[in-house]
């Protein structure tokens, strides 16, 4: 005989008893609703701008779509958190390209924008991604630290992310939608293994990128 199916969400969120959770962080296994999720994602934000100093109040900022369903999200986000302030924000899209990253690199490569911030696209699996493929390969043609961008080792002015500490599941549960975790590109494939294993793995290995003797080994040393 048929055992009868339980409910499809039984659980309730951790911070105010909504049913309506749309995901449960294994790291810590706090269930969230959409409302606290967002509450979450944008008070990481505001901690990543304020503990590396990456925005002023007056700034000029660009953000770079890359075509991704987490543009929107991650636009209506920052937009949220800079209501606040007197900037200025316009919105440019990443060149074609083979991946994400490489769209990036061939933007910072001809991209003349004077003394505006650009706010990349990039999140917390993509920080870790870079820098296991950079100790993997050897080769730092693009890596994510501390919120800002470095290209061969070298930081590139003005180029940050304040989304360092979002994961990417977590932002796309705002949307419904998890498309990009079926991705081809290898290395975000391991951080999604590793972290399939290791819940926590990816905070682990971005604070370890933070510390300076690490980035002292690497060839990075913030002045």
């Amino acid at each position: 005989m048929p055992q009868p199916s339980l409910p499809k969400n039984r659980l309730k969120c951790s911070r105010c008893g909504s049913e309506d959770v749309v995901i449960v962080r294994r790291y810590s296994g706090e269930a969230l609703c959409r409302r606290c999720l967002r509450e979450s994602l944008l008070g990481r934000i505001r901690r990543t701008v304020s503990r590396y100093g990456l925005l002023e109040r007056k700034d000029r900022i660009i953000f770079l779509k890359s075509g991704l369903p987490r543009d929107l999200l991650l636009l209506d986000l920052f937009k949220e958190i800079e209501s606040k302030f007197p900037v200025t924000i316009s919105v440019e899209r990443l060149p074609p390209s083979s991946g994400l990253w490489d769209g990036i690199l061939t933007f910072l490569k001809h991209a003349r924008v004077g003394d505006a911030k650009l706010v990349l696209p990039l999140v917390l699996d993509d920080a870790v991604a870079l820098l296991l493929r950079f100790i993997l390969r050897g080769t730092p043609d693009i890596l994510l630290i501390k919120g800002r961008v470095f290209v061969g080792l070298r930081h590139v002015d003005g180029a940050i992310s304040p989304f360092v500490e979002i994961p990417l599941e977590e932002l796309l549960a705002l949307g419904e939608s998890e498309p990009e975790l079926r991705t081809s590109n290898p290395y975000l494939v391991l951080v999604q293994r590793l972290e399939a294993v290791n819940p926590g793995m990816r905070f682990n290995v971005l604070r370890i990128s933070e510390r300076e003797d690490f980035l002292r080994s690497i060839g990075i040393v913030f002045r």
